[in-house]
């Protein structure tokens, strides 16, 4: 019988030792690249978003909602490695965000949209004679249909300007 006892005052014996229960420094980390890649696509959507957006420009952002969605997905991909509470909270939050954002780029979009611009149904028509117009060119000296009617080859530019 041996002379030493352990913690619970039973008597020791070295072939009963137990194992240490800790998870290793390995098995931690599984999953964890790939959940802070999600976190940080998902962040790059939101900061690229940001940056574009201006009074001056009216545009809309589908990268940011895919950029979302593949940090959804690197996410799930992180949670299938090892499960934790906090990457399923993050998951369901970037989720939520991703869902979000495609519902608001789907029904942002007229239901008769079928990507398509509209055929032109403006005053210039093919094969016509252009209406009378009076217009600036870029350096300021002033330009009219006239200037068009020389015989040189012309291509007229129409822009819009930004909203």
């Amino acid at each position: 019988m041996p002379d030493t006892l352990n913690c619970a005052g039973a008597p020791y014996d070295p072939r009963m030792s137990t194992v240490a229960t800790t998870s290793t420094v390995k098995e931690r980390s599984r999953g964890r690249a790939t959940f802070w890649a999600g976190i940080g696509v998902c962040l790059i959507g939101l900061a690229l978003c940001v940056v574009e957006s201006s009074p001056s420009r009216l545009i809309v952002p589908l990268y940011a909602a895919e950029l979302t969605t593949l940090g959804v997905l690197l996410l799930l991909w992180s949670v299938i490695q090892r499960p934790s509470v906090v990457r399923v909270v993050a998951l369901a939050l970037i989720a939520a965000l991703a869902a979000f954002q495609w519902y608001i780029l789907v029904s942002a979009r007229p239901s008769s949209y079928d990507g398509r611009l509209p055929n032109y149904d403006g005053p210039a028509r093919a094969g016509e004679k252009i209406p009378a117009f009076r217009s600036t060119l870029a350096d300021g000296r002033p330009f009219t249909e006239k200037d068009l009617q020389q015989g040189t080859p012309s291509v007229l530019v129409f822009f819009r300007g930004r909203w």
